[in-house]
């Protein structure tokens, strides 16, 4: 059935408090009884039941001995901002690196403070300023701090000398696939984009995952199996053209910039493939990015790991990195941090978000 937005406007579909109150848990009820697919997952597992594999169990052993021998290191990162219109754009960047060490972990903590002033000294120069900023043509956005942080976790994880390496997200994220805009770093993400791709002892995988696809596909496999699912390619290719419908458009790119980007993804080819794998005890699906001359061995390090947090399934030294990260560099604390010197020079008022001082 297709719905219009007029629909959802009509007064037949609207109620009052009480009646709502009083009727929504059967409602409820009714709604996913009535309609959930008892036989998708079937369906798309025996469609692809002769790409699904399993996990090794003596090969997980080996690598659960790698690990607790500090020979995998997983990376992970924070960042926080704080754009201030009357001095500048403060952020903070911290990236962790994680192994475990004779059943404990230790950790190596990165950190940057970077600050840029604001140094308008008339009207004229602060009101244009102020519309350029507006229209993103000047200054620096979270989106620039999150492309920082994403490529110095993954500069760092390669620098490491540990054995195997971890990373969480995509292997090549889209911050750092866009190039920064006015920043100008594509050349520098595409160079150590190259060296990731053609790095065969380092994985990436996601906590979560917005593809519809792919969540059914996980849905579909059993505790202990993964499946690969197409080449990195297919996704680099996609973000650069768009899929040729309305929901995604083409790279915003200058000629010179699409021709490296294009390069690059040619380069690309055979190096990664993008998958899904389920914990040995978990019923919960992850997407995962492994070099394909070294899949099998990547996959079952993620099995490993995963098994030391049986319910949750996902590799806990990933999982470390996030907890020691945020705990250490709590993105919370530098707001507090930030807005405390604000107030002792009065122009927090200001500065603050309107919405944090409504009364809850």
């Amino acid at each position: 059935m297709i719905y219009t937005f007029e629909d959802f406007l009509k007064d037949d579909n609207w109620t009052n408090l009480n009646t709502h109150y009083l009727g929504f848990n059967k409602s409820l009820e009714e709604n996913i009884s009535k309609n959930i697919n008892v036989h998708q997952r079937e369906i798309i597992r025996e469609k692809l039941k002769s790409k699904i594999k399993s996990a090794k169990p003596e090969l997980i052993s080996e690598l659960k001995n790698e690990l607790l021998s500090g020979n995998v290191v997983a990376v992970d990162g924070t960042c926080a901002d704080y754009d201030l219109l009357t001095v500048g754009f403060q952020a903070r960047i911290g990236v962790i690196a994680v192994n475990y060490k004779n059943k404990k972990t230790e950790h190596t903590l990165y950190i940057s403070e970077p600050f840029i002033p604001y140094e308008k000294e008339n009207y004229e120069e602060i009101m244009q300023y102020a519309i350029r900023k507006k229209k993103g043509k000047v200054g620096i956005s979270s989106l620039h701090v999150t492309a920082v942080m994403l490529y110095k976790e993954r500069e760092i994880v390669l620098d490491r000398p540990e054995k195997y390496k971890m990373i969480q997200g995509d292997i090549f994220p889209y911050e750092l696939k866009t190039g920064q805009g006015r920043l100008r770093g594509l050349n520098a993400c595409l160079k150590l984009g190259r060296k990731i791709l053609n790095t065969e002892n380092v994985i990436a995988t996601q906590t979560t995952s917005s593809d519809p696809a792919y969540r059914l596909i996980g849905n579909a496999l059993e505790p202990g199996e993964y499946i690969e699912i197409h080449d990195y390619y297919e996704e680099l290719n996609s973000f650069l053209l768009g899929d040729g419908d309305d929901f995604s458009i083409p790279a915003r790119f200058n000629p010179s910039d699409k021709e490296a980007f294009e390069f690059f993804i040619n380069d690309a080819k055979n190096k990664f493939s993008v998958g899904i794998f389920k914990g040995i005890q978990s019923n919960r699906p992850y997407v995962f990015f492994a070099p394909k001359s070294n899949l099998e061995i990547m996959v079952n390090l993620l099995f490993a790991d995963s098994s030391f947090q049986p319910m949750r399934g996902f590799p806990l030294l990933l999982d470390y990195a996030d907890t020691i990260c945020s705990r250490l560099l709590s993105g919370t604390d530098f707001k507090k941090q930030v807005e405390a010197k604000l107030a002792r020079k009065k122009i927090l008022e200001f500065e603050i978000n309107e919405k944090s001082t409504r009364r809850r």
